[in-house]
């Protein structure tokens, strides 16, 4: 690489000298005025170096540490002119060479040519311990040194030795305290130029460049993850709006963050924002500051043994009516979901009464904005779907499925139910059909019922038994569907008759949920791989599924029918999230709203 840029060089310089001889020949330029004489590059040991800074009374040249100027090589490469100089002969380079300039243009320029190199440590010694080299780290202002973890600081005596400068405010072998950091200045070898360093010895890990931290708008991260490419993924313990905000970094110990990285303004949700840094090994990292994720831990987490009461594939689906959580339990003496405080005990069964059902019990439900629950059993019973206006009411048939009415030539089992809205205001209800690509969606307007629902097609061939298609929250139009079918599963996003939009493939999904606080939409849902549930929530606003949110359930049963469930709601700020999967259990969360 060097020889290249010696070649590059030379033919640089030989190029300016050309241009001037050429011009001055110029019958059209014959009174035009040279540009200044100056040095452009110094070969030092046949190695080449461009100046540092250039001025009429000084060219200073910067080499690597630590090397002999008592005897150096030197050529010197000047352009517009010549100089007082004899190449390719050693000279002491200690101190400032002076040099006379002769310029085309008939200028004389005194000045004086200084090569740097800074002074080298070459021996450390701590007394009574032994330091390896690879726990010494010097930088350009800075020594940092790691000694074990039960080192006492307080009282240490150091001896170290440098080459290419005198140490001068520094006494080797004298106990100091080095708690906390300290420094010391060394005069270089033309005894003009000092040299500060950060004096610090720790028994904190140093070494490669790292995020430790960061804080986001003001709320510090709980840990930054970074892999082995470089990408730090902070975990917040917070709800934000991440496409714009104020980040600030904790690098590693002695690690030095680049100036032009302000942290102001950022969109953190496209993970693509980089930062350069530096560690006290003195080497530079490019790093990428990933999509935040939420870290949370559950307020209560009951894993499916856990669930009293539930049978094999009971935990069909989850909602939340404020302040509880119901869950399918269709198994159970009532043959009605269970509901549970935001603690984790179990209260009770919703009401049987005004149920008319003879084999099946409640399997699938949902939950509107005011809490009102719905839900159904399977279809070979009485066609209907109940209403519970809470969690202690009695159940009132609220949709009957009358096969003439929707178009149907047998009793349709449903899938699924989901709610957006209020059932005593305006509300839209959906519900497909298992094993089948009918999904019917009814409307509530005033808190009146049109009992005629509006039929679709779903874009997926033969869905399974249990499925769901979610309304987009209020203010915005289609849907979401969560599915599994034959050959096919995942999140597809629907316009508003049912057409896609997009998808997310590969995941085995029966249920979610949607909620959109402030500008930000977010789909919650639980996959079921690897015989567990794991819960997710993604940032959809921009069209994409960023996720933000990824944890695993516990497995402790079977799950047959692969049926899984979430379901969102903000209160007083937070997030409340409840995740549900046949076999792994039920899990709730609520996450602070920033």
């Amino acid at each position: 690489m060097k020889k290249l840029i010696n070649l590059i060089f030379s033919m640089v310089c030989i190029a300016a000298l050309f241009t001037v001889t050429f011009s001055s020949c110029s019958d059209d330029d014959e009174n035009r005025a040279y540009e200044s004489v100056q040095i452009v590059g110094v070969k030092v040991n046949n190695e080449l170096y461009t100046p540092s800074s250039v001025s009429a009374a000084e060219t200073t040249v910067l080499i690597p540490a630590g090397v002999d100027l008592s005897k150096a090589k030197l050529q010197l490469l000047v352009i517009n002119g010549t100089a007082n100089f004899i190449n390719d002969q050693e000279y002491d380079a200690r101190k400032p060479l002076d040099l006379t300039l002769n310029g085309f243009d008939g200028t004389t320029v005194q000045t004086k040519l200084r090569i740097q190199s800074p002074p080298k440590l070459v021996s450390f010694i701590i007394e009574g311990m032994t330091v390896p080299n690879s726990d010494i780290h010097t930088g350009e202002k800075s020594l940092i040194v790691q000694v074990p973890e039960e080192t006492d600081l307080t009282a240490l005596k150091v001896t170290m030795e440098y080459i290419n400068g005198t140490i001068m405010d520094f006494q080797n072998g004298v106990t100091l305290d080095y708690t906390n950091p300290r420094s010391f200045k060394i005069k270089g070898v033309d005894e003009e130029t000092v040299y500060t360093y950060e004096f610090i010895i720790t028994t904190e890990k140093v070494g490669p460049a790292s995020i430790k931290a960061m804080t986001i708008n003001g709320i510090e991260t709980d840990y930054v993850l970074t892999d082995d490419k470089n990408v730090a993924v902070p975990y917040i313990p917070a709800l934000m709006d991440f496409t714009s905000v104020n980040v600030e970094l904790t690098a590693g110990f002695g690690n030095k963050i680049d100036e032009s990285f302000t942290g102001q303004g950022l969109n953190l949700m496209n993970g693509n924002n980089k930062v350069l840094i530096k560690g006290s090994n003195g080497v530079t990292t490019e790093f990428t500051i990933g999509i935040p994720q939420i870290s949370t831990e559950p307020t209560f987490k009951k894993n499916y043994t856990e669930l009293v009461g539930f049978g094999s594939d009971n935990l069909i689906c989850t909602a939340i009516s404020d302040p509880y959580i119901v869950a399918s339990n269709h198994s159970s003496s009532s043959k009605t979901p269970a509901y549970f405080d935001y603690t984790g005990n179990k209260i009770d069964n919703l009401s049987a009464v005004g149920l008319s059902i003879a084999t099946h019990g409640i399997r699938i439900l949902a939950t509107d904005d005011k809490g009102n629950i719905l839900g159904a059993a399977l279809g070979t019973d009485k066609p209907v779907m109940y209403r519970w206006s809470s969690v202690t009411a009695k159940a009132t048939e609220f949709i009957s499925f009358d096969k003439s009415v929707i178009g149907e030539t047998a009793t349709p089992r449903l899938a699924g139910i989901s709610i957006i809205g209020d059932l005593d205001g305006d509300a839209t209800i959906v519900a497909p059909k298992a094993q089948s690509v009918d999904v019917f969606v009814w409307k509530v307007t005033g808190g009146v019922l049109n009992p005629v629902p509006q039929k679709y097609i779903f874009p997926v061939a033969t869905p399974s038994f249990y499925w769901t298609v979610n309304p987009m929250p209020i203010g915005m139009s289609g849907y979401m569907g969560f599915y599994t079918a034959k050959g096919a599963n995942g999140l597809i996003w629907l316009n508003s008759t049912m057409g896609e939009v997009s998808r997310m493939s590969g995941l085995i999904t029966t249920g979610g949920d949607i909620v959109k606080i402030e500008n930000r939409v977010y789909v919650a849902y639980t996959v079921y791989a690897d015989s567990k549930g794991i819960m997710r929530i993604c940032d959809i606003t921009d069209g994409k599924y960023n996720q933000i949110f990824n944890y695993t359930m516990e497995a402790s049963g079977a799950n047959g029918n692969s049926t899984t469930s979430a379901s969102l709601m903000v209160k007083n700020n937070e997030l409340y999230a409840v995740f549900g999967c046949t076999g792994s259990g039920l899990y709730f969360y609520r996450i602070a709203c920033k």
